[in-house]
């Protein structure tokens, strides 16, 4: 074996060299991935391992100052070493940045569970990522910091308080369907549902008086392209719609989100905001039956008080049939898509049977308007002040 020197005509130079270059730090690999929490709480292993008795609340919009004697912090991290997987030589499969972060989320939220069980608390709001102390900017994920030998993440949150201003002691569990105000039989069916769709995901109410309305929305790619990707903002949407106004946001992903109101304020009227303009254009009226005769309407005969609640509905409205003999209704801007979209949304095929003041039914299932891309939308004038 033959070296090479450096260092002509200066002895033991190389050496120095050598020893130098051992002496230099090494940095190591900090690579900055933000994903989306939400398939980090989908997981099983998740919900096992944080338990029911502790309730998490996402904070929608980063928070730049919050009360420091409400804050509770975690940081945990992972390995990238497989437990469970091996190369056939013995060596553990290396998992990847992604999947390694996952765990160390994992990890980090039970970090803070259990640090708000040491405080008492029941309730940990405003939750987000707080890596080395800097918010995150993007609702609703989080940032970990992967190298060669682990992933690391930090969270934060606040422990959650009642209207009163104290520690809140306990909160409804997302399975309790009864916690659920003003909901009814057709309303509990609709958060049955809602418990059975996969995050992301979000269900709204809206109380006024005797009278309720619920919904929810859930994934990132809506239906309807016009409508917001968020779906928390989705079904706010629809609910003021339809409703025509204020909704509360009950539910988010595998979290109650919900604030009883301290005070209700009295609500403008109807008439006082000016009359709702649908976003799509009314389809032509094909005279199948006058819309005040609910005899004609192919529905089944438990179906058929829905169309009654229809025709009380304020404009714009729409009715849908589904194949199945069910039916579908609402009112606002969008009832049109929002009744075909339901319909999807429940694996049925549905067509629009009236809209307004008129019928749109078809005999011909052929000329029949049973999806959104069917509708042609209202272009808005804008014109400068």
């Amino acid at each position: 074996m033959s070296f090479e020197s450096f260092g002509a005509g200066r002895p033991g130079a190389g050496l120095l060299l050598f020893i130098a270059s051992m002496a230099a730090p090494a940095f190591a690999r900090d690579t900055r991935l933000v994903l989306p929490i939400y398939p980090v709480m989908q997981q099983v292993a998740t919900r096992d391992a944080i338990g029911n008795d502790v309730q998490l609340r996402f904070a929608t919009q980063p928070q730049a100052k919050v009360p420091q004697e409400q804050v509770l912090k975690a940081e945990s991290y992972a390995r990238p070493f497989s437990t469970t997987q091996r190369y056939a030589d013995g060596r553990p499969v290396i998992r990847s940045d992604e999947e390694t972060c996952r765990e160390a989320m994992r990890n980090t939220l039970v970090a803070l569970v259990e640090a708000a069980r040491a405080r008492g608390v029941r309730v940990v709001t405003q939750v987000e990522s707080f890596y080395e102390g800097n918010v995150l900017s993007t609702p609703g994920a989080y940032e970990c910091h992967a190298g060669t030998g682990s992933a690391e993440v930090h969270l934060r949150g606040l422990a959650g308080v009642d209207g009163s201003g104290s520690s809140a002691a306990a909160s409804a569990g997302i399975d309790d369907v009864d916690a659920v105000p003003g909901l009814r039989a057709e309303g509990r069916a609709a958060y049955q549902k809602f418990l059975q769709s996969k995050p992301p995901r979000a269900f709204v109410i809206r109380q006024a008086g005797d009278h309720s309305w619920f919904g929810w929305a859930d994934g990132l790619v809506p239906r309807d392209i016009n409508r917001p990707s968020d779906p928390t903002q989705r079904a706010l949407a629809y609910c003021r719609e339809s409703s025509h106004g204020e909704c509360s946001v009950y539910a988010v992903d595998y979290a109650v989100v919900y604030q009883k109101p301290q005070t209700v304020a009295a609500e403008p009227s109807a008439a006082a905001a000016g009359p709702t303009v649908s976003l799509y254009r009314l389809p032509a009226d094909s005279h199948f039956a006058d819309v005040n005769d609910p005899s004609l309407v192919p529905v089944r005969e438990n179906s058929r008080d829905r169309y009654l609640r229809f025709l009380a509905l304020p404009m714009p409205r729409a009715f849908a049939v589904a194949a199945d003999g069910s039916a579908a209704l609402a009112s606002g801007g969008a009832a049109m898509a929002d009744v075909l979209n339901t319909c999807e949304r429940e694996g049925k095929t549905c067509w629009l049977y009236a809209a307004d003041d008129r019928v749109v039914w078809q005999s011909d299932p052929r000329q029949r308007i049973g999806r959104v891309n069917q509708l042609s939308r209202v272009q808005q004038d804008i014109r400068a002040p």
